[in-house]
């Protein structure tokens, strides 16, 4: 059986799961199955056990009988290949037991205690705004513990900060090398590839935001910023609604950062003559507007 620690390694990778009706089936099986989940080695243990119990429902099933799923050793293999790179994709509580499991693993310091001292040095240099003692530590830190995600991801808000972008985006793809799903890294790339005017770029890292942190209204609003800026309107607009709601429901002060960009959708589309569309979309995220 393919280790859990696998899965996720996969679901990077996997565009879309629709379409494959048996393979939706067996995900949600298996995920029924997967009841409490109180470690990482009891969710091993309950994958080991449901992912060919599941599998045997159908493969047992007269309907399925005949079903290419099935049909020899070889197909069953791909079979049970194409379960376990979906199964992210139709189980969201085990794929955020799994993020959150690896955000403790990487977010947290060292164990060299010297790698430890530069980072904190260099940590207390930041919030001074002492970016070149910063710089020095970070790297330093880096040195001596180099698969180490905390000091790569601050050495690039470092270089975010002093206006050098492109150092920014090296850094943060070394952290993004040892730890692909840190949240903090796919952030704030995004946000160096917006200041680098690579939108296109900057909307694959919020994709990818979406896809893994589907509740971080982040990703929504990154995305819907750079499509702003790239003049897709319409699209913005669904992606800064969808976050407005969400800010709303926490109640966060971010809110205002969506009016004002909600703001600057609206008179840009005024200006185009589209304020039918934008009353639309509204009205489809259940947002009522009067006036123009």
């Amino acid at each position: 059986m393919k280790k859990i620690t696998l899965i996720l390694a996969c679901f990077l990778f996997f565009n879309s799961a629709r379409g494959q009706d048996l393979i939706e089936k067996i995900c949600i099986s298996i995920c029924d199955c997967v009841d409490t989940i109180e470690n990482m080695d009891s969710l091993q243990r309950k994958i080991d056990r449901c992912v060919p119990e599941s599998m045997a429902i159908y493969f047992d099933s007269d309907e399925d009988t005949d079903n290419p799923y099935f049909s020899d050793v070889d197909t069953l293999k791909r079979t049970m290949d194409k379960v376990m790179q979906s199964l992210l994709y139709y189980c969201p509580k085990i794929k955020e037991f799994i993020l959150a499991d690896k955000e403790e693993q990487f977010y947290k310091m060292s164990a060299s205690e010297t790698a430890n001292k530069f980072y904190t040095n260099a940590s207390d240099a930041l919030g001074s705004k002492d970016y070149k003692k910063a710089e020095k530590g970070f790297i330093k830190a880096i040195k001596e513990d180099p698969g180490w995600v905390l000091p790569l991801d601050d050495i690039a808000l470092t270089y975010r900060l002093m206006g050098e972008y492109k150092k920014a985006v090296k850094y943060y793809s070394k952290s993004l090398k040892i730890y692909p799903e840190g949240t903090y890294a796919i952030q704030n790339q995004a946000v160096a590839f917006t200041y680098l005017e690579d939108y296109e770029r900057a909307i694959a890292n919020y994709e990818l935001l979406i896809n893994l942190y589907p509740k971080n209204p982040e990703g929504f609003y990154g995305k819907g910023k750079n499509l702003f800026l790239m003049d897709d309107l319409e699209n913005s607009l669904d992606y800064l609604f969808y976050c407005h709601k969400i800010y709303t429901s926490q109640k966060s002060e971010y809110v205002k950062d969506t009016d004002n960009l909600i703001s600057l959708v609206f008179n840009k589309m005024k200006e185009k003559n589209q304020l039918e569309a934008f009353y639309k979309i509204a009205e489809e995220h259940g947002i009522k507007l009067n006036g123009d």
